[in-house]
């Protein structure tokens, strides 16, 4: 890749994200197929891929603490602006939010698993007394590739276009590619980085003030400051503490209730997740700052941690039955910190497969609250990394999947990550399907979606 086509890469693939990317999907299906539905309702079905049935099981949509897809899915088609993409519930009201709830009760949104499709797959189906409406979500969250009326095609994107994903060439971009643009990136290149970060670092804040999720960042941050501070949870950046380890880990895991939570402040997303650009801006930036460093110093950082996150989750994927903030993020996190210390290429190298190496296997059970257990994991992984590598620790070929070069153990992760997805996929689904049934059978939750 060239100097130009890195900038524009990371333009395109840092951007703000409202709620978690698997609702976003299934409300912009929803809300694609509303300019054109003119009758009653009288059926609604939403088809998802495997790996993406797992991602709206458990996550709450922006403003409301309730889960599943129905419920995302009945928000976009109320008050959803296709056009917005990534940020398709941005606009939405609480009469919006209230009125899509009401439509998740009435039961006639219905669930099902396209079992043949893999990756990012949503279909949104509505029959009414008039026509039938469709619209279909494919490879990128934001990916809107079909509308159709009836028999008649509204929206298309070509096929040769449709299959054209940043995944399908991963060679693309070289670690040498990587390490050349760290070393001779601008400020202006890279600036836009510090807002991605501070936009992170505002979801962490309200994560904590406003209660999302498990309350992890609630929880460690009074660990911190005890019961004494009556605005603890009003102010809690008065309150963080002094560890820099300890800092990062509350504000990932806040900034991860937030958004799994049911927060309308967006997120930086990294390569389409929120949650990766979470785990990977904030060790960042929070590091950089503990040392005092300039702005520049810090998003030239990130940009290298960006690119390294790239570099795994385009030989990966994008969904994936594995923890992508687990995998590729904790890589990110663990190269950026390593730029920041002054760390060389080999040591940096050494730190991102210290990283990887104990975290592969690591599955992607779907978009929850407790992702923030798994991010905190991670960023905890890529600190310790970065520390081990700069001792001279470096896992390497008779340690399992981890091989001599960074190279060839992506290489392996890739390859284990790829042929066991559909499998651990179909395993995971299940799993969640079982749940899905108790739950109804017990009438334990009337937010639940029939499958």
């Amino acid at each position: 890749m060239t100097h130009k086509e890195i900038t524009a890469l990371l333009h395109s693939e840092i951007v703000p994200v409202t709620g978690c990317t698997g609702p976003t999907a299934y409300a912009l299906a929803a809300a694609a197929c509303r300019p054109y539905v003119t009758g009653s309702i009288l059926s609604w079905n939403v088809v998802v891929s495997p790996a993406y049935l797992k991602m709206g099981f458990g996550v709450a949509t922006p403003g409301t603490s309730r889960t599943g897809i129905g419920v995302a899915a009945a928000a976009g088609f109320i008050g959803g602006d296709a056009s917005l993409g990534l940020q398709v519930l941005k606009n939405t009201t609480a009469d919006d939010l209230r009125k899509a709830l009401a439509i998740c009760d009435s039961g006639i949104i219905r669930i099902s698993a396209a079992e043949k499709e893999t990756g990012i797959y949503v279909r949104n189906e509505m029959t009414t007394d008039h026509e039938t409406v469709t619209a279909v979500v494919r490879h990128t969250h934001d990916g809107l590739r079909l509308i159709r009326v009836g028999d008649e095609t509204v929206y298309s994107v070509d096929p040769d276009v449709q299959e054209e994903r940043l995944e399908d060439h991963p060679d693309l971009l070289s670690l040498d590619d990587i390490f050349s643009y760290a070393e001779t990136c601008t400020d202006e290149e890279t600036a836009f980085l510090e807002g991605a970060y501070r936009i992170n670092l505002a979801l962490a804040e309200d994560g904590i003030r406003g209660g999302f999720g498990l309350k992890t960042g609630r929880a460690l941050l009074e660990r911190t400051a005890g019961n004494a501070a009556g605005d603890l949870f009003e102010h809690p950046f008065r309150y963080l503490p002094d560890s820099v380890e300890d800092r990062i880990n509350l504000l990932v895991c806040a900034a991860s209730d937030a958004r799994m939570g049911g927060s309308r402040l967006p997120a930086s997303a990294a390569m389409g997740d929120g949650n990766q650009g979470i785990t990977l801006l904030l060790p960042i930036g929070i590091y950089g700052e503990s040392l005092h460093k300039p702005a520049y110093e810090i998003t030239r950082a990130m940009a290298f941690g960006a690119l390294m996150l790239f570099y795994v989750k385009m030989h990966i994927g994008r969904a994936a039955a594995m923890c992508m903030c687990a995998i590729a993020a904790s890589a990110g996190a663990a190269a950026g910190i390593c730029a920041l210390r002054g760390l060389t290429r080999s040591q940096t190298e050494a730190a991102v497969k210290n990283a990887i190496t104990p975290l592969a296997g690591m599955l992607c059970d779907g978009a929850k609250n407790a992702c923030a257990l798994k991010m905190s994991v991670a960023v905890r992984s890529a600190l310790q990394a970065a520390d081990l590598a700069s001792l001279g620790v470096e896992a390497g070929y008779y340690d399992g999947i981890c091989d001599d070069s960074l190279k060839d153990t992506v290489s392996a992760v890739t390859d284990i990550a790829n042929q066991s997805m559909d499998f651990l996929d179909s395993c995971m689904v299940q799993t969640i399907l079982q749940k899905e049934m108790r739950g109804r059978n017990s009438d334990e939750s009337p937010e639940r979606q029939a499958h």
